[in-house]
């Protein structure tokens, strides 16, 4: 067997103290001096807290789009206050029209039934107007059967009285 030459490489770095490597990512400042740690912590942590800050910058992003859309919401619920008012008004305006309109419904309805019952009343006067017509006329032709039997009756009479007074006496 050949006499092998072993290179060691350290995994193992202490932190605080001088590097000779260039770290990717956000270093870590608030680490304990003089503090022993492999490689592969360091990397994984600095990739994490790359990771955090990212998602800490989308999150804060995020905060002020809701933010934003808030502040847009309570605009848009400001300017709707004012049309709701404005509708509230037209809605009382209506329903005080619709009052008025049910009164002026309730007003006809009682008119409507006063014409059915002066209708009524009416067609009773002119039924009882026609019988009166009807009875002027039955005794309009009796009048004049009765004239003609006065006039019988008095022709009879003078007939009967001259009979009964006898012929004139004469001088």
């Amino acid at each position: 067997d050949a006499p092998r030459a072993t290179v060691t490489i350290s995994s193992t770095y202490e932190v605080g103290g001088p590097s000779t490597t260039a770290v990717e990512g956000p270093s870590f400042p608030l680490l304990a001096p003089r503090l022993l740690m492999p490689q592969t912590v360091i990397e994984d942590l600095s990739t994490r807290l790359g990771n955090l800050e990212y998602r800490h910058g989308v999150l804060m992003r995020k905060m002020k789009e809701v933010s934003d859309a808030e502040v847009a919401d309570s605009i848009a619920i400001g300017e709707i206050h004012p049309r709701v008012a404005t509708v509230e008004v037209q809605v009382h305006v209506m329903e005080s029209h619709a009052v008025q309109v049910v009164s002026g419904i309730k007003e006809i309805k009682t008119r409507v039934q006063q014409v059915q019952t002066l209708q009524t009343a009416l067609h009773g006067a002119e039924l009882q107007n026609q019988q009166l017509r009807t009875r002027v006329v039955e005794m309009e032709s009796h009048v004049g059967i009765l004239m003609s039997y006065m006039l019988w009756m008095e022709e009879r009479l003078t007939v009967l009285e001259k009979r009964l007074l006898g012929p004139p006496s004469g001088p």
